[in-house]
């Protein structure tokens, strides 16, 4: 006999609890693929250096959009 279990994890609409099937994490939390249940990161120095660079790449975009607020504020 197999089983689903339900995705934990709560919508934003709502607040109602999210319908899809879920896996059971490391943690032991039981997530869907949407809200990081297949999620495990990069493993590889490859995939390390590009989320590093995509992490610095979105500060940076980041940071502009806030400059181009605070000037047009002014």
């Amino acid at each position: 006999m197999k089983f689903k279990l339900p995705c934990e994890t709560l919508t934003k609409q709502g607040k109602r609890p999210c319908r899809a099937p879920g896996i059971v994490c490391k943690n032991g939390s039981i997530r869907c693929k949407v809200h990081g249940g297949y999620s495990s990161g990069p493993k590889t120095k490859e995939g390390k250096a590009k989320s590093a660079n995509n992490i610095i790449k979105y500060n940076d975009q980041r940071a502009s959009n806030k400059r181009q607020i605070n000037e047009q504020d002014l």
